[in-house]
């Protein structure tokens, strides 16, 4: 009887072990959405045409999560998020953006659940949002889902989201990249947005996903933004200048690590047509990078 019960209790956990492993490649192959990003709209309308003035306001901000993993499958509390994401609302609704681009922002994670785009969306008087993942890891009903994202107050279609150079299987997400491109209208151009947070690890795996990011935008307007783990002098960003097809702020302050900021690895790339007016980084501890703000005056 012991025997047969030993046997019966290694079965079933067997068994168990083998459903959730089955479960966990279901969510990571099936129940992702990869490379087809989503998009959505707030309760607030979106900014009246008649308000243009000519000039455009844009944030980049790595949000690192909101802090929300400590480690293993350890996350904080719902409250504890919840006040992490009122911070990073009251940051940018000082500021008053037309558009944010996030990198590292959590859209699911189960034991914390808080949707942190459409959560700053909403609290920051946005009218539209877009979310392209980067990793789906977990069960179907317990997992974490994370990438970058794109707020606006315009009308925003999110259009792409592709594998970058580097990428690996789903199961591991360290470094495991994807841009996310969206199409909008700004001062009557129709402009492309790509929301970036580009490899961390290996600079020249980094310069090959800024090739792909340029050969994908082509001969159209873009605005590139968002945590490009590349600085001045380095090759990408040195790619990104020499096309002549852009322009950004290239000096001023350092953006990581916040409270004593070593790199400058943040930027807001624009149509080169654009005309620069200010350029600033906002020293803040509610992420471990800086809020970077440029505002252009738009030109055709």
């Amino acid at each position: 009887m012991f025997k047969k019960i030993c046997l019966y209790t290694a079965l079933t956990a067997l068994g168990t072990v083998a459903a959730l492993g089955g479960l966990f490649i279901i969510n990571g192959l099936l129940l992702a959405d990869g490379e087809n990003p989503i998009s959505g709209t707030t309760s607030h309308p979106p900014k009246p045409e008649s308000r243009d003035s000519g000039e455009i306001r844009i944030m980049a901000y790595n949000i690192a999560k909101g802090f929300i993993h400590e480690d293993g499958i350890r996350f904080r509390d719902e409250k504890t998020a919840r006040e992490r994401m009122r911070r990073i609302a009251e940051i940018i609704s000082r500021e008053q953006p037309d558009i944010v681009f996030f990198s590292e922002a959590v859209f699911e994670c189960t034991p914390c659940p808080v949707n942190q785009i459409m959560f700053l969306a909403e609290a920051t008087g946005m009218h539209s949002w877009a979310f392209g993942e980067n990793y789906n890891f977990g069960l179907p009903f317990y997992r974490i889902v994370g990438g970058n994202a794109i707020l606006s107050r315009l009308p925003l279609e999110a259009v792409a989201n592709p594998s970058l150079s580097g990428r690996k299987p789903f199961y591991e997400t360290t470094n495991s990249r994807r841009v996310l491109w969206c199409r909008l209208q700004v001062g009557g151009q129709n402009i492309l947005a790509a929301s970036v947070h580009n490899d961390s690890y290996n600079s020249a795996n980094n310069l090959t996903q800024t090739h792909q990011m340029l050969d994908y935008k082509g001969n159209q307007k873009a605005v590139m933004a968002g945590d490009f783990n590349s600085s001045p002098g380095e090759p990408s960003i040195e790619l990104i200048r020499n096309t002549g097809k852009f322009r950004a702020s290239y000096g001023g302050p350092l953006t990581f690590p916040s409270g004593g900021a070593k790199q400058k690895i943040d930027f807001i790339f624009v149509p080169s047509e654009w005309e620069l007016i200010n350029h600033r980084v906002i020293q803040t501890d509610a992420s471990d990078h800086y809020p970077v703000v440029s505002v252009f005056r738009l030109q055709p």
